[in-house]
């Protein structure tokens, strides 16, 4: 396994604060090649200021519905309470503006397992920016700038923007989930808003800010990216890559490669295990030592 080297002390703000966010940068750690994402997300209205930690024991939220957030967690679904829209209640493609706590309690679990919603259809992609301050203070700094260079941005007859409870990787602020196709993004400034919505509205991942396809293992991730990386740098737009031979290294194994077919080429990459000092929140930047994870990228790419 290959050792990441540490950078230097980073150099803290005027203000003498320093965000998980910024370390993360400095240290180059990588966006892609976290994993599968959640399996279904389901989105929950409820008044921002209310939302707490975590989300399942927000403010007013009575007994029942909280214990139907857990369940619905249990069952690999994402609960987001999110604000900014008249969703009251959204799974699957379909919204309700309208539904009371005690519904919501009712219908979180077989939502979680499939069920179709009661609701009517929407053709409009979801994009959830995570502005969770009591989680970690990224999401407030980071993704409030975020969240707002998108509702000014984004065309609201294709777009919907809404403000979203922890949305996982803090460090990653500002984070996000694309729906329907439950693409993660990390680190998306304002500046690149509209970049992010063009490509998305032309079906394409937004490669800067991507952390990979949902569906895929962490290597396979980061073998898909870099393909896809490949390709745009030779001027190709491609959204399709075919694993000839799927990265599926063993227990303990360091390295492995992808055989992948990008727009007609042939492509070998390898990929290398490295080890990364981590801050996961701002809380752990009082910590003596950050934690290591162990992490896959492409140490190599060559044209079969």
């Amino acid at each position: 396994m290959t050792p990441e080297p540490m950078p230097g002390p980073m150099p803290r703000p005027m203000n003498g604060r320093q965000f998980c966010r910024d370390l993360t940068l400095a240290r180059k750690e990588p966006l892609i090649g976290m994993g599968q994402a959640a399996a279904r997300y389901i989105l929950l209205r409820w008044p921002r200021g209310a939302w707490r930690v975590p989300r399942a024991q927000s403010r007013d939220m009575p007994p029942a519905l909280s214990d139907a957030i857990r369940t619905a967690t249990a069952h690999g679904a994402h609960v987001a309470l999110v604000e900014g829209d008249d969703i009251a209640l959204s799974a699957g493609g379909r919204i309700r503006s309208a539904c009371s706590a005690q519904e919501a309690a009712r219908l979180l679990p077989g939502l979680a397992l499939g069920a179709e919603l009661d609701g009517q259809p929407d053709p409009r992609q979801i994009i959830l920016c995570c502005t969770d301050g009591r989680q970690d203070p990224c999401c407030a700094r980071y993704g409030h700038a975020t969240f707002r260079a998108l509702r000014a941005a984004a065309d609201p007859t294709r777009f919907r923007i809404l403000q979203s409870t922890h949305l996982g990787g803090c460090r990653f602020a500002a984070s996000l989930v694309h729906l329907p196709s439950r693409h993660r993004y990390g680190h998306l400034t304002p500046e690149q808003v509209p970049e992010f919505l063009a490509a998305l509205g032309a079906d394409q991942p937004y490669l800067p800010a991507w952390r990979g396809n949902p569906e895929l293992s962490a290597p396979a991730q980061v073998a898909e990216h870099a393909a896809l990386t490949w390709a745009a740098r030779q001027g190709q737009i491609a959204s399709q890559v075919a694993f000839e031979q799927a990265p599926a290294p063993p227990d303990g194994a360091t390295r492995t490669e992808a055989i992948v077919t990008i727009a007609g080429t042939r492509l070998q990459i390898m990929l290398e295990l490295v080890d990364l000092a981590v801050n996961t929140r701002c809380i752990t930047l009082r910590d003596p030592q950050p934690a290591r994870v162990r992490r896959w990228r492409a140490a190599a790419l060559a044209q079969l």
